[in-house]
Formats: C-alpha cells, sequence, structure tokens
C-alpha cells in the first residue's frame, strides 16, 4: 500500500506531467494530507489507520 501511495504522491513530479515541483504543491495530491497533516478534502482517510 505505501508503495502504491508514494506512486501516487509522486506521479505529478514525473517529466511526463510537470505539474508540480513538490508533492504537496499539487493541489489534488494527498501528499499535504500526510506531509503537513492538512486536511483539504474530507474523503481522504489514512491508510495507515484503516489497518
Amino acid at each position: 500500500m505505501l508503495q502504491k501511495l508514494n506512486y501516487i504522491h509522486l506521479n505529478p513530479l514525473a517529466v511526463r506531467w510537470n505539474l508540480a515541483t513538490d508533492p504537496w504543491d499539487y493541489y489534488y495530491s494527498s501528499a499535504r494530507y500526510y506531509e503537513m497533516n492538512e486536511k483539504n478534502f474530507y474523503f481522504l482517510k489514512d491508510v495507515l489507520e484503516e489497518f
């Protein structure tokens, strides 16, 4: 699960997409939720708390 989460967070940084310079800069990324504890989207759940 963490491998997939890291992939999702780093995907906007890929040269192919070039959507952001840091994972938490991409507006729709959950990286801000995990890294900065900002809960901007009500539907996000911490995967570490689900197991």
